[in-house]
């Protein structure tokens, strides 16, 4: 282990990591492997993937339920582009004409009775 490493805490539990044990490093912050889990429910991340919030990581569930708004239209989770209109959250592609189906997200509308 290099002399950077030997004096390296993990960030969620602050203990000291051992000589042969693999380490995840996140951004620069290193972890125990049983350390780096979702905060919400303590489970290793699947193959990896998290999302992070307010300096918090999340498995893509936890994720969903806790932060991503549900899409006017289809009712699924929104990662990514929200499009905020009428009062309601929408993806880019649900987010269409009632008249033509054509996508508004970057061309505008005109409200009118409500749709």
């Amino acid at each position: 282990m290099s002399d950077a490493l030997a004096n390296a805490v993990c960030q969620r539990c602050q203990a000291r990591f051992a000589p042969a044990e693999r380490i995840v490093n996140s951004n620069g912050e290193l972890y125990h492997e049983h350390c780096f889990v979702c905060a919400q429910c303590f489970r290793p991340f699947p193959e990896g993937l998290f999302y992070e919030f307010e300096g918090r990581k999340y498995c893509e569930h936890d994720f969903q339920m806790l932060f991503a708004p549900c899409c006017g239209s289809c009712g699924e989770f929104i990662i990514g582009r929200v499009i905020k209109a009428m009062n309601n959250n929408w993806h880019p592609g649900c987010f269409r004409c009632e008249l033509c189906d054509v996508e508004l997200a970057d061309l505008g509308f005109v409200k009118n009775a409500g749709r």
